[in-house]
């Protein structure tokens, strides 16, 4: 009786077992099937595995000698792309390796020296880049922030573990004068920079400038850091009709 009781007991593990690996196999493939590259998996109204176009994990997108600017970009620029947030926090140690230095000429939203803005709405995540080995953002070209973009990095703390930093290259491009710029034209809004450094290297160029951007547009808690010129300039509009006055930028102390 105890045999066969024993053996009942194993046949039923065996089939607990082979049921488990079955849907085990079969699960993956239903999450890619539900889902876009890069995708959150979240369950619908019907208890559906779907993907949420809310929110982009950009280490999915990494590629053989990419960037962090052409990661962020091909995410921009793809077909039906519709405001999200770009996690872009697990690029350093994405597989295959990203790297932290954007190619000159690129920015997350132009591929040829802002001559063309992707001006598409969005809040990008960027990583820490401190820590025992810092490895900060390197840009060679100044970044021109698009209407409704929200960079937020995890820190201004110069040195501090969670702190993400911005810093010009030798060779950067000085001859627009600054290292960012919110909005290519008149009549921007909603841009912001918050939790992070802008490092100048010591060059003769203006941190931030605003020509353009008006309401809701903002800078919180970011260090300006060997910038010879102004570290933060509010300027005229683009047609020179005079400044904005309903503009908030915040200097936090990190």
């Amino acid at each position: 009786m105890k045999s066969v009781a024993k053996r009942a007991r194993v046949l039923l593990s065996w089939a607990v077992l082979t049921v488990f690996v079955t849907w085990l196999l079969g699960y993956p493939s239903q999450l890619a099937a539900q889902g876009s590259q890069g995708e959150d998996a979240v369950y619908n109204s019907s208890n559906g595995i779907v993907g949420s176009s809310s929110f982009i994990d950009a280490s999915m997108f990494a590629v053989k000698n990419g960037t962090i600017c052409s990661v962020i970009y091909s995410i921009l620029q793809s077909p039906g792309y519709s405001a999200r947030v770009i996690d872009a926090r697990g690029i350093p140690g994405s597989t295959p390796p990203t790297s932290m230095t954007c190619a000159s000429g690129a920015t997350p939203w132009s591929t040829n020296n802002n001559v063309n803005v992707l001006n598409v709405p969005s809040t990008i995540l960027l990583p820490a880049t401190s820590g025992a080995t810092p490895t900060p953002i390197i840009i060679s070209t100044p970044w021109i922030i698009p209407s409704n973009t929200h960079l937020i990095g995890e820190g201004d703390g110069l040195g501090s573990s969670a702190a993400t930093t911005i810093q010009v290259s030798g060779s950067f491009n000085r001859a627009p004068g600054y290292i960012m710029q919110f909005g290519s034209s008149a009549g921007a809004s909603g841009i912001s920079v918050e939790r992070l450094t802008i490092d100048g290297l010591g060059n003769s160029v203006n941190g931030i400038v605003n020509p353009n951007a008006g309401p809701n547009s903002y800078v919180d808690h970011v260090t300006l850091y060997q910038i010879r010129g102004t570290g933060l300039l509010v300027e005229n509009n683009a047609d020179g009709s005079g400044p904005y006055s309903n503009i908030t930028f915040e200097i936090g102390n990190g």
